[in-house]
């Protein structure tokens, strides 16, 4: 009888994946922040874009990591029946998979609050960027998943 649980190196290659997405989304949430903020004429040293990368990822792993890991949990299964189904490149089949789970709950976001509650993603360079640490991480996922199972 087939179990349903997923195996450890599944769980402990979705835990990689997630803790990338996040690193990743935040770094690139505030380093689009700071630009629009130099854009304004203001000059920010390195020293500050650190500190204030490093701040964020403080302050913002918590909720960041509940909001979007729950889209990474329901984006990996439904990815990988998708991946299958179609049997050819299954790592960009996850890298697809991990960028649409950030871009819907962008967009899950918004409906809910009525605004993009993340500033970068407000416009198209930003939210392209933001959803492309989800298909970092789906990548991820899927290189170390397709390790254990070789």
């Amino acid at each position: 009888m087939k179990s349903i649980l997923p195996r450890s190196r599944t769980v402990l290659s979705f835990i990689v994946g997630w803790a990338i997405l996040i690193f990743l989304f935040i770094l690139t949430a505030t380093q689009f922040n700071l630009a629009e903020i130099a854009a304004l004429g203001l000059n920010i040293p390195f020293t500050d874009r650190l500190a204030t990368t490093a701040g964020d990822l403080v302050a913002g792993v918590p909720l960041i990591a509940a909001i979007f890991g729950v889209g990474f949990l329901i984006a990996m299964p439904i990815t990988s029946i998708i991946a299958r189904w179609v049997k050819i490149l299954p790592h960009a089949t996850y890298a697809l998979g991990g960028f649409a789970s950030v871009a819907v709950t962008l967009f899950t976001l918004k409906t809910l609050v009525a605004i993009t509650p993340i500033g970068a993603a407000r416009d198209i360079d930003g939210f392209i960027a933001l959803c492309l640490s989800g298909a970092v991480a789906g990548y991820v996922y899927s290189t170390l998943k397709a390790r254990g199972q070789n």
